[in-house]
């Protein structure tokens, strides 16, 4: 199934950008992973993407990880069957987050007391919270292989920003939040404290203005890179053109016989 045929079932369903779909797939057609980790997965749009690519490669499969009570309409397991892409994802439902499932991954590859690392790709995409998402990003790189890449969603998201539309995030009740923890974006946190300043990883890109950031895991000790990487969105150009429709309305409609009108220049 091509990206453009998962685009036509699944694309008016949050919560990823066409853009980041783009991103993930091609990513995933160069990268070539054969294991998928997708920890938060909503309505499983992005796990559609992830599957589709994995059949244009011919293999591979993404274990997508949420809870057991999330109820999202579409649920991942209606989008994945309208797109006939079961046969490449496995749907996991925890009673209580994905950390504890990271445990049972954690121990069940550590038949001999060293863990032996089995995922090529993990998308971070759930509490938002320091504390559970920092936690899973160690947990994470005990299963992630060398070369890997890993990926966070919601780089600049704050519970003061989602205090207009809820009063709790994935059990979280923000009023129990200090000031400071309530304003700081955690996965930037988590990203710029624990992701970046670990010896491992580099390849550190981060996607301005589309909360996306992403790091390579290395396969051996290297220098670190850094990339901000800026993309013109629809939201953009919509706003761009507000603001000439603005400006013309406010521009003269005719001036006196022998003076020219005078307008912002645009």
């Amino acid at each position: 199934m091509q990206f453009a045929d998962v685009r036509r079932v699944v694309g008016g369903v949050p919560f990823i950008t066409p853009e980041h779909a783009l991103d993930l797939t091609n990513l995933i057609l160069r990268e070539r992973p054969e294991q998928i980790l997708e920890l938060g997965i909503a309505h499983g749009t992005a796990t559609c993407y992830m599957a589709a690519a994995l059949e244009e490669i011919g293999r591979g499969k993404v274990t997508a990880v949420d809870l057991k009570v999330a109820q999202f309409r579409p649920s991942a397991e209606e989008q994945l069957e309208r797109c006939g892409l079961g046969r490449y994802t496995e749907v996991v439902r925890m009673q209580t987050g994905y950390t504890w499932f990271l445990h049972d991954q954690m121990r069940r590859q550590s038949p001999d007391g060293i863990c032996r690392p089995n995922y090529d790709l993990c998308i971070i995409d759930g509490p938002k919270n320091w504390t559970i998402d920092g936690c899973a990003f160690f947990l994470v790189d005990k299963l992630l292989k060398p070369g890997g890449w890993i990926i966070f969603d919601d780089y600049a998201w704050t519970y003061a920003a989602a205090d207009a539309s809820r009063s709790a995030t994935d059990g979280i009740t923000h009023r129990n939040l200090s000031d400071e923890e309530r304003t700081t974006p955690h996965i930037r946190e988590i990203f710029e404290l624990l992701v970046m300043q670990h010896p491992d990883y580099s390849n550190f890109v981060v996607y301005g203005r589309q909360d996306w950031a992403m790091a390579q895991k290395l396969t051996c000790s290297g220098e670190k890179t850094y990339t901000v990487r800026h993309r013109t969105e629809y939201g953009d150009l919509l706003s761009r053109a507000k603001g000439l429709i603005r400006r013309a309305v406010m521009r003269p409609r005719s001036a006196p016989a022998g003076i020219a009108a005078a307008g912002p220049k645009l």
